[in-house]
């Protein structure tokens, strides 16, 4: 059991973002996301390069994100969520952004949608739910097993639910040491994790959540080790092998993942 309630599928939403260079030419991609919630605050919670062309396309790049969307479901009276989604534009796409300067993170507070219909929401996580550097520490291990959850694809092929638009999760394994992080000249940025795993295009942003370990123990015991299912960063690049092939098998088997320390940091922008 990996102690995850499968109610975090309506906490993850997908992207789009529309690119721009001086000339009029485009670029959209597409990625992932999720809703984290600190008291009466709401923030949208993506990659940077999702969001940061220069990160995305190179420093030198003249492209510039001119759109951003996130994809929102709707919610029945009666509580229950539905199959019908719809991309909604987030305006202005500046506001209350902020971007971590070292690590693949951007966060969104509160983000305004003027065109929503008042029936599509989301579900959220919360900041209890996210690992702190204690529990980085002191709680987690390598090998222990993780999910990640988003919208994957390839070539323009959707991996995901096509009739519901739900997210997939994926399995993983923390192969670097969680305490401390992983730094490679493979890597650009910081507070990253390393996984054995496969993240494709479209995962980005992904929520990457530790499974649960241990025994809750009752009646005055003490012991179990118990650890909880909690958000340990979100999911941000991976390795292809060195010769090129087609199709999977092209993958290396690893993944990064931002840890959650770096969203803590861009948190502290908000108080």
């Amino acid at each position: 059991m990996s102690g995850i309630n499968p109610g975090v599928f309506i906490a993850v939403s997908q992207i789009r973002v529309t690119f721009s260079d001086d000339i009029g030419n485009t670029k959209l991609i597409t990625g992932t996301g999720f809703w984290l919630q600190r008291e009466l605050d709401v923030f949208f919670v993506t990659n940077r390069h999702n969001i940061d062309a220069r990160l995305k396309l190179g420093s030198d790049t003249k492209y510039r994100s001119v759109s951003l969307e996130i994809q929102l479901r709707q919610k029945l009276n009666n509580g229950n969520w539905t199959k019908d989604t719809s991309f909604e534009q987030v305006d202005p796409p500046g506001t209350d952004l902020w971007m971590h300067e070292f690590a693949d993170v951007a966060i969104i507070r509160n983000p305004i949608f003027p065109k929503k219909d008042q029936s599509f929401g989301h579900s959220v996580f919360t900041t209890e739910e996210l690992a702190t550097q204690e529990f980085l520490s002191q709680s987690l291990n390598p090998m222990d097993a993780a999910s990640f959850i988003g919208f994957p694809g390839k070539d323009g092929k959707k991996w995901y639910d096509e009739d519901w638009n739900l997210p997939i999760a994926r399995t993983v394994h923390l192969a670097s040491w969680p305490k401390i992080p992983f730094n490679n000249s493979a890597i650009p940025t910081q507070h990253a994790a390393l996984v054995s795993g496969l993240s494709f295009a479209g995962s980005s942003g992904s929520p990457v959540i530790s499974h649960e370990k241990g025994f809750k123990v009752s009646g005055g015991l003490k012991g179990g080790g118990y650890v909880p299912a909690t958000v340990l960063g979100l999911m941000s690049g991976h390795w292809w092998n060195e010769e090129p092939n087609e199709g999977m098998f092209f993958h290396s088997g690893l993944s990064y993942f931002t840890q959650s320390t770096a969203i803590w940091e861009l948190l502290e922008c908000f108080k």
